[in-house]
């Protein structure tokens, strides 16, 4: 009894690890955005730093635009751009280390982080990131949006209307990372 009990949950396991790398492949990413704001007070290199130590993303990648505050304080725009295979890693990493409640937060309000061409858009706390820490949140943070290849999921269509599609792959997407 105790062996097929033993195989059952090595059958759902399986299954849950079957169902986790599908998911991977039936979404693909034509790259990914990456923005976020350093302001003067804030210590430019140790938020790069955090960054590359946290979603493994060079700081050579960033490109720097300099701003003017209203006070007449430097504010740094940093952006960086990141293929396909980069922007499938980061999204497996970032929804691998959010809590459960981020994940169901994240779940519950999923059409407020997709745009109307399929974007997927998320907001790490900058804070935390510098903490060794992946916090979604909703205040000005680390900015991600991630584009979509819609042409794959087209080929994958299920429903009448790509933008079901894309909204449900994310459902997925997000149900079914691991922790």
């Amino acid at each position: 009894m105790k062996s097929q009990i033993s195989t059952n949950q090595n059958d759902n396991n399986e299954k849950t690890k079957n169902s986790y790398g599908k998911i991977y492949t039936d979404i693909e990413f034509l790259n990914s955005q990456i923005d976020l704001v350093c302001h003067a007070t804030e210590d430019k290199s140790k938020i790069l730093d955090s960054i590359f130590k946290i979603l493994l993303i060079s700081d050579e990648k960033f490109q720097e635009t300099e701003y003017e505050g209203h006070w007449g304080n430097k504010i740094l725009k940093l952006t960086a751009t990141i293929n396909k295979k980069e922007s499938l890693s980061l999204i497996k990493k970032i929804l691998g280390a959010i809590s459960f409640v981020e994940r169901d937060a994240l779940l519950n309000n999923l059409e407020n982080h997709i745009d109307e061409k399929g974007n997927l858009f998320l907001r790490l706390d900058k804070q935390k990131t510098c903490k060794n820490k992946i916090s979604l949140t909703e205040n000005e943070g680390i900015k991600i949006k991630f584009k979509p290849n819609k042409n794959k999921i087209i080929e994958l269509k299920r429903s009448n209307r790509i933008e079901n599609e894309i909204y449900l792959l994310y459902r997925r997407l997000i149900q079914f990372s691991e922790k």
